[in-house]
């Protein structure tokens, strides 16, 4: 079967294309975008669709790169093709960021496509990954350790992008080339099994797993990429549902997840859940990896109010009272200083709502002692209202605070308090503090009580204090 019906049946398959559709072909000059490109034209009366060139010039190999530029700019003219060109410096890029230059290059290729496909109005954009791909990275994939959606290694189509070469080799797309006198740009680099690891895999590991170990190895392997992505097929929705089941957001920056359902999930699911959401804030998490999933299963499970964890793609994610936060960009900052000064009055009972922190605070009394007198460390406690007056008041951490936590026979500061817990400095000015009328504390919210206030034998009034993110504010803390 030739690479052109290959494209035909993979594109039907996959359902990566429909009539009229605009489609920019990534072309870097190399023989599988270049067969790919000259495949799409030959095909564009076939599929109805019609094309435009992108080409990406990484600035790393000097004028070559330059060469690569001119190679595709003269292609797309011969075939009277848009063309859009950009240079970036990759290399700068990847210093500037602390990563690898591979993984600076992707970045910027994909940043690139999507600015293109938004401004320009392209449906599609075909990329020119190859079966053989799909294989370097399942292996690559292993080798750093990887789960399901690793084993499907290079999907045939996700989003906007697809891959019509995704069930074609290498070898494949040179003869190809080389049938209709292309001529494709080859990159140096690629030659090497010294500088990256793509480059071991494709020069050493394969050829000799093939060899010595599988003679079918690259079939054995296709076959498992394309278990998983059938794993994946019919799960992802029932991801999605679960997402959509725990998840508010207010803007395209920031969500919330509910963490009682969080934590009440498997951790398979768990893990998938939060993949989905990070995806929904930044479109790809190949960067991402197992150790970042792991900090936030912890943050959820075990974590702090307040605490945070910092994700590779701008990303951080801090724990509320009742939910999990994701926002892109910035730690968050601390809370405006009115929210600092001001107290709010919590009558007895009632309920006050602070919008500054996205919270409400409801005091309950209850008519005999409860089965379960609550968690300082949690949402609710039940504490002695003998002890309260007819009002408490809700504000937040000053200079100087203390308190005299249950099982102490002293008072200890605030800060010490803050520190002990772990709890980072910007987030202290969040935590609301119950006092009296006196300014006595009586519960620093989400982490001590104090030991005046607690429930004894002698207790005649319960008072049930209850701490709710404020729905208002799409049940975020900000």
């Amino acid at each position: 079967m030739g690479l052109e019906q290959k494209l035909l049946d993979a594109v039907d398959e996959y359902d990566m294309l429909e009539a009229s559709q605009r489609v920019l072909v990534a072309v870097s000059g190399g023989p599988d975008s270049m067969a790919l490109l000259h495949a799409l034209h030959t095909l564009t009366n076939d599929l109805q669709i019609h094309l435009a060139v992108a080409h990406l010039n990484h600035q790393l190999r000097g004028s070559a790169a330059d060469d690569d530029e001119d190679y595709v700019r003269q292609w797309a003219q011969r075939w009277d093709l848009e063309c859009f060109v950009e240079g970036q410096d990759i290399a700068a890029r990847a210093a500037e960021q602390g990563i690898s230059v591979e993984q600076a290059g992707r970045r910027a290729r994909y940043e690139f496509f999507n600015r293109l496909a938004a401004q320009r109005g392209f449906a599609r954009v075909a990329l020119g990954h190859t079966a053989t791909d799909r294989i370097e990275t399942l292996l690559i994939n292993l080798l750093r350790g990887t789960g399901l959606y690793g084993l499907r290694s290079i999907p045939p189509r996700r989003g906007q992008f697809i891959r019509p070469l995704i069930t074609t080799r290498r070898d494949e797309t040179v003869q190809y080339c080389a049938k209709h006198n292309l001529q494709p740009r080859l990159d140096s680099s690629n030659l090497s099994a010294d500088r990256y690891l793509r480059n071991k895999v494709r020069l050493e590991l394969l050829p000799l797993l093939e060899s010595d170990y599988a003679a079918h190895i690259e079939m054995s392997l296709l076959r498992l990429a394309e278990a998983a992505e059938q794993e994946v097929e019919w799960t992802e929705p029932l991801v999605e549902a679960a997402y959509q089941r725990l998840a508010q957001s207010d803007n395209e920056e920031r969500l919330c997840l509910n963490i009682d359902k969080l934590a009440d999930m498997s951790e398979g699911l768990r893990y998938r859940v939060l993949r989905y959401a990070l995806i929904q804030l930044r479109g790809d998490v190949a960067d991402v990896e197992a150790g970042h999933y792991n900090a936030l299963q912890q943050l959820i499970c075990e974590g702090q109010t307040g605490g945070q964890v910092h994700l590779p793609v701008a990303i951080w994610a801090r724990r509320g009272y009742n939910s999990i936060e994701l926002s892109v960009g910035a730690a968050p900052n601390e809370t405006p200083t009115d929210a600092i000064k001001q107290r709010h009055r919590l009558l007895i009972p009632g309920i006050v709502v602070l919008p500054r922190l996205g919270l409400s605070i409801n005091a309950q009394l209850l008519s005999q002692r409860p089965d379960e007198l609550g968690d300082a460390k949690g949402r609710q406690v039940t504490i002695d209202g003998g002890q309260c007056g007819a009002a408490l008041f809700v504000r937040t951490w000053q200079p100087g605070d203390a308190m005299q936590p249950i099982g102490m026979s002293g008072h200890k500061k605030l800060q010490d308090i803050f520190v002990d817990e772990k709890v980072p400095r910007p987030q202290r000015a969040r935590v609301p503090l119950i006092v009296t009328s006196a300014d006595e504390i009586v519960w620093v919210v989400g982490y001590r009580l104090s030991e005046q206030f607690k429930v004894t034998d002698g207790t005649e009034r319960f008072l049930r204090l209850t701490v709710a993110e404020e729905p208002t504010a799409a049940e975020c803390d900000s």
